[in-house]
């Protein structure tokens, strides 16, 4: 007997309760799928001896093999970080003169995007994870303060420039 979506959506929530919706629904994906799987195999037998009653396939034919796109090697599952992994306060984390990754505790100017792939986790789930906005930059208040600073004299040598084009005096 299939499971229905909805028993399946509650086993995959009660399972994976802590982590984030996306992930939930990931899994949830793949457990739809599997339970397609499991009732397609479950109903192979049935139709296969009905074929071989009326000269169709022998009922010891060998299962079809799997799609191309299943062969591939399973990728070991990814570590979920809760915020019980967390080593570092995400509201003390970023400061005037540096940010600390609240994974590893390990302490920078500006946290990149090279350094949570070691970790094996995107810009917008460590965000997420910490609980900072998505427009939230992920480095020291100076360092922010000074980028700003060099933006604004960039733009304003520009527009200097273009005022120069325009009017040679």
């Amino acid at each position: 007997m299939p499971l229905e979506d909805k028993d399946i959506f509650n086993a995959v929530f009660d399972k994976y309760r802590d982590q984030p919706i996306e992930f939930v629904m990931a899994q949830y994906e793949k457990a739809k799928l599997l339970n397609r799987d499991i009732e397609r195999r479950l109903s192979a037998p049935a139709a296969g001896q009905d074929a071989a009653g009326q000269g169709g396939l022998p009922a010891t034919a060998e299962p079809q093999s799997p799609a191309p796109e299943e062969k591939s090697a399973p990728q070991p599952p990814r570590k979920r970080f809760t915020k019980k992994d967390l080593v570092a306060d995400p509201e003390t984390a970023i400061t005037d003169d540096g940010i600390t990754c609240c994974i590893c505790g390990q302490r920078f100017n500006t946290l990149t995007a090279r350094h949570l792939k070691n970790h094996d986790i995107s810009v917008e789930e460590y965000k997420y994870l910490c609980g900072y906005t998505s427009a939230q930059k992920l480095m020291s208040f100076n360092l922010a303060a000074t980028m700003a600073r060099n933006v604004q004299k960039a733009q304003a040598a520009r527009k200097a420039r273009l005022q120069e084009r325009e009017n040679p005096a």
